[in-house]
């Protein structure tokens, strides 16, 4: 029972913060789409965004088709993923790409773990779901965002979704302010709730890190967030 009643007050909490923030969204031009999905209503048809860790479904990518016209490449390594990407792929016409690569610090290969039970999985051996469920693991494509840019023949990018997993912060850790620039917004979901010594803290880190290089951030639940360059305000 003390787990329902703190998950309930989670809940009443977190939708208290929202309706408390989307004013300032409104203000910012931020929209917001269920479940969580966040961006500037700056994208314009034709406009490139990189959905990494789009799952099976890439909703993010089929409503930036479906409401601005973009094109945009679904990134996700996942084995079970792939034939539904594939039927997305005819279903939009050429303005959806399925890669099948992970996201990571640098170019290689990568174990990834893939969740019988959740539609994600992680390159973390201990990321909850790899730990809680039956695991598959396997070998995959790890581009770094530089890389990706040059494997799409992109300059830059105006929205990249990243989705990781828990891998998100050793590559936001690490990634250089000069590739993080060639996109005009980066929306990051950031999984502290997901990995066993990471907490809400080092998600905090990471966001100073990014506003230091010239970012400005928004959230409207401290999980998700929306970067985009300072000047652009």
């Amino acid at each position: 029972m003390p787990n329902l009643i703190e998950r309930a007050i989670r809940r009443v909490t977190l939708r208290t913060r929202m309706r408390a923030r989307l004013p300032k969204a409104r203000r910012l031009g931020i929209r917001y789409v269920a479940p969580n999905f966040i961006y500037r209503d700056t994208i314009r048809r034709d406009d490139v965004i990189l959905d990494a860790g789009c799952a099976d479904d890439a909703d993010f990518s089929r409503h930036m088709v479906s409401t601005h016209g973009a094109r945009a490449f679904g990134i996700d390594p996942t084995r079970k993923h792939a034939a539904a990407l594939a039927s997305l792929e005819t279903r939009l016409n050429g303005r959806f790409r399925h890669v099948p690569v992970a996201i990571a610090v640098r170019d290689g290969t990568l174990t990834f773990y893939e969740s019988d039970e959740n539609v994600s999985g992680s390159l973390l051996e201990n990321h909850i779901n790899v730990t809680h469920d039956h695991i598959r693991s396997y070998e995959v494509e790890a581009v770094s965002l530089s890389g990706l840019l040059r494997r799409l023949d992109l300059e830059r990018a105006a929205l990249i979704k990243l989705d990781l997993e828990g891998a998100e912060y050793d590559l936001l850790r690490q990634i250089d302010a000069d590739t993080l620039h060639r996109f005009d917004q980066l929306f990051i979901e950031f999984h502290h709730h997901a990995v066993p010594g990471v907490s809400q803290e080092d998600t905090w880190q990471v966001v100073k890190r990014l506003e230091s290089i010239g970012f400005q951030s928004f959230s409207l639940d401290d999980h998700n967030f929306l970067f985009w360059p300072r000047q652009r305000v």
